[in-house]
This record gives C-alpha cells, structure tokens and sequence, in this order.
C-alpha cells in the first residue's frame, strides 16, 4: 500500500485549552477549521495534524491521550529551542540507535508528539 497524504488526528478534552497548545506546538494558528471543533495544521506537503474533540469521533471518554504522532526533521536542536520559546516543555532530545535522535513532548491530554531526526553516519 501506498498512501499520498496522512492525516493523523488527535482527540482532546479540551478543543480550545489544546488547540492553542498545537498553535504554540507549530508556532502558527491552524491552517484550516473545516468545522468549530476542528483544526488542522499542514505540517508537510502531504502531512497533516489534526485536533478534535475526543467525542467527536470515538464515544468512549477515557480515549484521549493515546494518539501518538511522529514527525521527521531536520535540525532538532533548533526545533526543541524554538518550543522552548513558545513554552513547551521538552527534554532533551535522546539517542535510540547510532542515527536516531527523538525528543518527545506531551500535550495536556497525554497525547504525545515525538520530533525524531536522523543523523547522517
């Protein structure tokens, strides 16, 4: 299978407290708000993020917190200094093999977002 774009979307408790967590995540508001309780950050050319309400698309309300979204980059460094200034709290970034950094950070619900950036050997 191949796929053209990936929509992640991440359920949330509070869509505005979270909302504006992503905002100061991606360091812009959202790209779209198709609707009042949803919004969406492009963060590539075929990778999107999406935020809504957890019951808006799962009827179980112990379900927020379980996303877990990756994104590739390139100077970590940068990008984790960069949240910082936005008021993010992120840890210093951990090696996992020989080539792969990561450096998680967790939004209010739990739901977490891992930068990871591979370092040319």
């Amino acid at each position: 299978m191949k796929a053209s774009q990936v929509l992640a979307t991440v359920g949330v408790s509070d869509f505005d407290a979270s909302s504006a967590w992503y905002a100061r995540l991606f360091g812009r508001a959202p790209d779209h708000c198709p609707s009042t309780s949803c919004a969406e950050w492009q963060i590539a050319d075929s990778a999107t993020i999406q935020v809504m309400p957890k019951n808006a698309f799962v009827d179980d309300r112990n379900r927020s917190g379980w996303a877990s979204v990756g994104i590739l980059v390139e100077h970590l460094d940068d990008i984790l200094a960069d949240l910082r200034k936005r008021q993010i709290d992120v840890a210093p970034p951990q090696m996992v093999t020989h080539f792969v950094r990561v450096a998680p950070v967790t939004d209010p619900d739990g739901n977490r977002v891992t930068f990871v950036e591979t370092i040319a050997g």
